[in-house]
């Protein structure tokens, strides 16, 4: 019995597609957040993941936020599975 095996172009269209969803549900629940950025005139969750403290989505863009304010990318350090983390995180 042969075994079929995903192709690579299939696993990376899914990969994207669950990555789409996940900032979707970021982008969602940092919306309906009461909590607003120490930093910056929008809404934020808390995060503990790494050296960041806030997710903000501004600018189109989901971005970390440090104690300082400084803004890092939401590919800097982490994976998808930190992101994922962070959804169920209350």
């Amino acid at each position: 019995m042969k075994k079929e095996f995903m192709s690579n172009k299939k696993f990376k269209n899914r990969y994207e597609k669950l990555e789409l969803d996940v900032f979707i549900a970021l982008i969602a629940k940092i919306e309906q957040s009461d909590q607003m950025s120490k930093h910056m005139d929008c809404k934020a969750v808390t995060v503990n993941l790494f050296d960041y403290t806030e997710l903000v989505y501004h600018d189109e863009r989901l971005k970390f936020l440090d104690n300082n304010g400084y803004h890092y990318s939401v590919y800097s350090d982490c994976e998808l599975t930190d992101l994922i983390d962070i959804l169920s995180a209350d």
